[in-house]
Parts: C-alpha cells; structure tokens; sequence
C-alpha cells in the first residue's frame, strides 16, 4: 500500500514537471515563432556575389578570420568543456589567444629548421 502511494506520489511530480516543461517549451516556441530570424541575412547566392566577397570567400579556408571577426564561431569551433569555459574569456584574452597561434605556427618552420 505505502509503495502504491509513493508510486502515485512520483508520477504525479513527474507529471507536473512535464506539465512544466512543456508549457515552457510552447512559449518559447511562440515567443521565437514572433521574432525568429530563419537564417543569416548575409547570405548571398553566387550570382550576386561581387569580387572582394568572393576574394574574403577564398582566403578564409581555414575560418580564421570569421572566428577572429565573430565569437559565436570561434566558441562554436571549440569542444564542449572548453566552450563551457570560455565565458569567462573576454575578448582581448580571446584575439590575443589566436594571435599567438597564429605567430606559433608561423614561426614553427625556422624551429625546425634550427632544431635540426
């Protein structure tokens, strides 16, 4: 008896935290529905796209500089404990972060060339 009602007791925590849950869900389904925005407006199709677009296209193969230009991709472009992380990251540690990387690779060449 005493197992029927904790049974009870749990489904029916469950069931009004699903209650909850949804609730919570189908509002902000509908407060995003008002003001969502579908995709980037920066998106041009090829046949719009001018000289200089189609040169930044080109030379940012690797995205370094859509990550040095915009912190969601740079944080999209992390694992997950490391995106956890960086909120505390302000955005001259981020900038100065990528810098260095970037002076590291550059200098890796004459490292290998003195080291052997």
């Amino acid at each position: 008896r005493d197992s029927l009602i904790a049974e009870w007791l749990w489904i029916s925590r469950t069931e009004r935290a699903m209650t909850l849950l949804r609730r919570a869900v189908n509002v902000a389904v509908k407060a995003r529905g008002a003001s969502a925005r579908l995709g980037s407006t920066a998106i041009v199709p090829s046949s719009q796209e001018t000289l200089s677009q189609k040169a930044w296209r080109w030379i940012d193969i690797t995205g370094f500089f859509t990550k040095w230009h915009s912190r969601r991709a740079w944080i999209l472009d992390l694992d997950p404990p490391t995106r956890a992380a960086t909120v505390m990251v302000t955005e001259y540690e981020r900038k100065l972060l990528m810098w260095l990387t970037f002076a590291n690779c550059c200098f890796i060449p004459f490292s290998m060339w003195y080291w052997y």
